[in-house]
C-alpha cells in the first residue's frame, strides 16, 4: 500500500517520522502567523478559528496516513488483513 503526505505529488510515505517532521514544521510557523492575523483583524476571529481547525484536521489526517504507511509496510499487515 502506498500512502503519500501530499495527495497530489511527492514520495510515498514510509512511516510516521516524515509526517511528524512536517507537523512539527507547521506547528512552528502557523501559531505566529495566526497571531499576526488576529492582531491585524480581531473581527476576523471566526474565520481564523476555522483556519486553525482546518489545519489541525489536515495534520490529524497526515498522522493517520503515516501510521497506516508504517503499519502496512510489512507482509504481516496484508496477511493479518486477509484473515479478518
Amino acid at each position: 500500500m502506498e500512502v503519500r503526505l501530499d495527495s497530489h505529488a511527492g514520495e510515498p510515505l514510509k512511516g510516521i517520522d516524515p509526517v511528524l517532521a512536517e507537523i512539527h514544521k507547521r506547528l512552528q510557523s502557523h501559531p505566529q502567523e495566526w497571531l499576526r492575523t488576529l492582531q491585524k483583524d480581531p473581527a476576523g476571529f471566526a474565520d481564523l478559528e476555522k483556519k486553525v481547525h482546518h489545519a489541525f484536521q489536515q495534520m490529524a489526517d497526515q498522522l493517520v496516513a503515516g501510521l497506516l504507511a508504517q503499519a502496512s509496510s510489512g507482509d504481516d499487515f496484508a496477511d493479518n488483513a486477509k484473515k479478518k
